[in-house]
């Protein structure tokens, strides 16, 4: 048989990918013997995806669990809707689990380069096409999950850069390099980096050659996949090493240029995630990490551009306004201190049954402080809140 999805252990190892055919009575037995085998869940049947959304509705509800299949049985699935267009929120989670399953089985590879080209297109083509809806959905994503941290942390890299490269006007065939290696910088890692979002101490001796090793390694495994841009792969191999060039950032040579763009994206994406072991920065830290370089008062030229893109406080992240009231904000304003956001809670932390859109600039609010997610009681519904964000601003 064929498998229709990517088998995985309890650690979240893969056993074999989707597309891989079992061909022996050795390896089906192999499975059998296993106590459990887990898949992707936007792999999986719809009975699974019908049991993760009911208790989606039950969180969202605040019901009890006994009353779970009250929720469960609210979400029936007509022949309407197995034909419904996916949603934003949908072909965001398709990316980001089959980067999963391609980092993951990179030792393995099967058209590696091929697949990889893929979603850096339908990344470049959806962020395209609402930037407003896939940076909120990915930034909300980092700083409020554990799970999954390195296909994420990866995919969100990917935005960013490719955001970037537009702002720093690259060529396409750079654009095309710096997204892709923004992908798979981490694929010598990607196992590790989800055992490390959810360890509570800090890494071991041996995580931490790992660590240290894995641009290195990075590299060599996407040339056993058949990687041959030379841009991609030194990307990778140099994506901790800080570059050292004089002068003026837009003079710099082309990978030292794309290095730093990387690095700083890369830096700034991982403070605000948050980790078992630490809280995940707030938006205002996270911003002043990459905007004044170390040992120097003048800005970073990157950092400055990722505040112009994104504003002080990204997209998904949490701000306690001037009124007491607590906000998602919702995309960046005209200005970088004054996000369009919505109010979840009130002065009093009780849930606003109607989130409220605020313009900032107009509404004579400000931020007054900005909060990490784990600060926040308050889980929401992707699907509702990118119904609340307006299209469009003057800069």
């Amino acid at each position: 048989m064929t498998l229709r999805y990517t088998l995985r252990d309890e650690n979240g190892k893969i056993l074999l990918i989707k597309g891989q055919t079992i061909e022996y009575p050795a390896q089906l037995q192999g499975l059998r013997t296993r106590r459990a085998i887990y898949v992707e869940i936007d792999e999986s049947d719809e009975g699974v995806r019908a049991v993760m959304s009911g208790i989606s509705a039950l969180n969202l509800a605040g019901a009890p669990i006994k009353d779970f299949s009250k929720y469960l049985s609210m979400r029936k699935t007509s022949k309407h809707d197995e034909h419904s267009p996916a949603t934003i929120v949908q072909l965001w989670s398709d990316i980001e689990a089959k980067l999963g399953v391609l980092l993951g089985s990179i030792r393995t590879p099967t058209e590696f380069v091929e697949r990889i080209g893929v979603l850096e297109e339908q990344t470049t083509q959806l962020l395209t096409q609402n930037s407003d809806a896939a940076l909120f959905l990915l930034f909300h994503r980092a700083v409020t999950h554990y799970g999954g941290y390195s296909a994420l942390h990866s995919l969100l890299c990917g935005c960013l850069t490719c955001a970037l490269s537009r702002i720093f006007l690259l060529e396409e065939e750079q654009r095309v390099s710096l997204v892709r290696a923004a992908l798979t910088m981490n694929v010598a890692m990607t196992h590790l980096q989800d055992l490390l979002a959810l360890q509570k101490t800090a890494p071991t001796p041996p995580q931490r050659r790992d660590i240290d090793r894995h641009p290195t390694i990075g590299k060599e495994l996407l040339e056993a996949a058949g990687v041959t841009d030379p841009v991609w792969l030194e990307l990778v191999a140099t994506h901790h090493t800080a570059p050292n060039e004089p002068g003026n950032f837009g003079q710099w040579p082309v990978v030292p240029k794309l290095n730093k763009i990387l690095q700083t994206v890369d830096r700034y994406t991982a403070a605000m995630s948050p980790r078992k072991s630490r809280i995940g920065r707030t938006a205002r830290d996270s911003v002043r990490s990459v905007v004044v370089r170390e040992g120097s008062s003048k800005h970073d030229e990157v950092g400055t551009a990722l505040v112009s893109l994104l504003g002080l406080s990204p997209p998904g992240t949490f701000v306690r306004l001037s009124n007491g009231e607590i906000a998602v904000v919702l995309r960046r304003g005209g200005r970088p201190a004054e996000p369009v956001i919505a109010s979840i809670l009130n002065r009093s932390d009780d849930v606003i049954a109607e989130p409220r859109v605020r313009d900032t600039a107009r509404d004579g609010l400000t931020i007054e402080s900005t909060l990490p997610a784990h600060a926040v009681r308050v889980s929401l519904n992707p699907e509702s809140m990118l119904r609340l964000i307006p299209r469009g601003y003057s800069q």
